[in-house]
C-alpha cells in the first residue's frame, strides 16, 4: 500500500500541482497566536503546503484587468478547495486527521 506522501505526490502530479512541501508542525509553533498548526488542530504533526502557478498575463492584462483577475481567482479557488479536500481525504484514509486551511 502506498504511503501518504507517495499518494499525495501522485495526486498532485495528476492535478498539475507542481509545487508542494511538507514541514513539521513544530517548526511553526513560534508563529503568532492563530497561525500555529496547533491552533487549528492540537494533534498536528505536519503541515502540507502547495502552490499553483498563475499565468503572468492575468496580472499584466490592461483591458478589463479587474474582471480578469477575479475570474482567474474564482477558478483557482475552486481548484484549491478540491485539492485540499482530496488531500485531507487521502491523509484520513490512512488513519490520520487533517484540516484544510486557506492562507
Amino acid at each position: 500500500m502506498k504511503d501518504i506522501i507517495e499518494e499525495i505526490t501522485d495526486f498532485f502530479t495528476q492535478n498539475n500541482i507542481p509545487l508542494f512541501g511538507i514541514a513539521k508542525a513544530a517548526s511553526l509553533e513560534s508563529e503568532p497566536l492563530g497561525y500555529r498548526p496547533s491552533d487549528m488542530l492540537a494533534s498536528a504533526q505536519s503541515v502540507l503546503c502547495f502552490g499553483i502557478p498563475v499565468p503572468k498575463g492575468i496580472f499584466k492584462c490592461q483591458e478589463r484587468s479587474e474582471w480578469m483577475y477575479w475570474r482567474a481567482a474564482s477558478i483557482y479557488y475552486r481548484k484549491i478547495d478540491m485539492v485540499l479536500m482530496r488531500a485531507c481525504n487521502i491523509i484520513e484514509e490512512k488513519g490520520e486527521v487533517a484540516v484544510p486551511l486557506y492562507g
